[in-house]
């Protein structure tokens, strides 16, 4: 079941009329969900080492979180302006809250071998496959879709309660569908908040998410200091139009 599907069942539970269902669910935006298992295609992987150009280093006091396959994602699986091939590659301090990342697009025929940790790398983490699955994303705020601009409707605080209780299920059941829940990262849609008080940390007039992970400590061990960290990858529109990912915004949350 996905995102959608999973929204009207619970919301007409909820006595929402289908009409004001159908309404609501004109938000909602493609994402694709990058997890260990499941039956999607392989789209990339995460830990091990990444492969780089030898011209570039793997960022100091950094672990290697993912490489994604640009060209191995189904096309209407996400609605970012990405590259069509190509590898993203993700990066990230270590701490509850780390301060830094990175991302680095390596263009599809460029000569790449596999790098070598950095001196002050934490971690090298187990390398499994990414598998994709794609799905929808509500946003939680629904101001965060220009759809929404200027509406005044009285079942907005249901919509809320409703998505909102769609993802602490998708935490605790991997078949309720819904982009975030038991995945180790969502590629694009609105993002999912943790309890530590950030919130979904982008500005989705200017911004958009490109990944959301979730990790925890059977991906990551011990090195964010918690058993359930968050990291929000983001750029300008502006910025991915133009291909500068080093322009990179990011932030981190964790289960409090």
């Amino acid at each position: 079941m996905n995102e959608l599907e999973a929204f009207r069942v619970v919301a007409r539970q909820a006595d929402m009329p289908d009409d004001a269902i159908d309404w609501w669910l004109r938000l909602a935006r493609p994402c694709l969900n990058l997890e260990k298992g499941g039956s999607g295609p392989v789209v990339g992987y995460f830990g091990g080492r990444p492969a780089l150009p030898a011209s570039v280093a793997w960022p100091e006091r950094t672990v290697h979180l993912a490489s994604i396959d640009l060209a191995a994602i189904p096309r209407d699986a996400h609605d970012l302006d990405l590259p069509s091939d190509g590898t993203l590659v993700f990066f990230s301090e270590t701490a509850m809250l780390p301060e830094a990342a990175h991302v680095i697009y390596v263009p599809a025929g460029t000569a790449v071998a596999e790098a070598e940790p950095a001196p002050t790398t934490p971690s090298v983490y187990e390398r499994f496959p990414l598998r994709g699955t794609p799905d929808w994303s509500l946003p939680e705020w629904p101001g965060d879709s220009p759809l929404y601009a200027g509406e005044d409707r009285d079942d907005e605080e249901l919509y809320q309660e409703i998505v909102w209780d769609l993802e602490v299920d998708d935490d605790d059941d991997d078949d309720d569908g819904g982009c975030g829940g038991q995945s180790v990262a969502v590629l694009g849609g609105y993002g999912t908040s943790n309890t530590g008080g950030l919130g979904v940390p982008v500005d989705f007039e200017t911004q958009v998410l490109l990944v959301e992970f979730y990790l925890t400590e059977d991906k990551v061990g011990t090195d964010f200091e918690t058993d359930y960290s968050t990291l929000f990858y983001t750029l300008s529109r502006d910025d991915l139009a133009a291909r500068r990912f080093e322009k990179l915004s990011f932030a981190a949350d964790f289960h409090g």
